[in-house]
């Protein structure tokens, strides 16, 4: 469900900003790989690439409203699943230097969570948590 509304957001983003399609970034780090020694060596490949414990699923590299990025973990909607203590710490972080971070649910969140953002001026920004 989390692919697929991820997959739909992308869609989304690509028609309803068209210019900035370029600046949209997304996270390897959820594709399931399977087990076994192939697995390992994507993980590992992907890891050496520059990935981190926590990565966040998005990346809006634009600046916006005083920050320099959006950076979004998302959930699916009806999921159970939470952010993890890895998944925290990396959204803090961005938040610390200077990016907006955000966590969200379900696939029209993440779509006001963009288009908020998006709309922001210098004096007018908003924060999620």
């Amino acid at each position: 469900m989390e692919g697929a509304e991820q997959k739909a957001f992308v869609k989304w983003f690509r028609e309803t900003y068209p210019d900035d399609q370029q600046c949209l970034r997304v996270s390897l780090r959820g594709l399931n790989f399977g087990s076994g020694p192939r697995a390992a060596r994507m993980i590992n490949y992907i890891k050496s690439q520059g990935s981190v414990n926590g990565e966040s699923d998005l990346a809006l590299l634009i600046p916006k409203g005083g920050y320099g990025a959006l950076v979004i973990e998302h959930k699916g909607d009806g999921m159970a699943r939470k952010v993890t203590k890895d998944q925290r710490s990396y959204l803090n972080y961005h938040n610390s230097v200077g990016n907006l971070a955000t966590s969200t649910r379900g696939l029209e969140e993440l779509k006001k969570a963009v288009a908020s953002y998006m709309g922001q001026t210098d004096e007018n920004t908003l924060l999620y948590s």
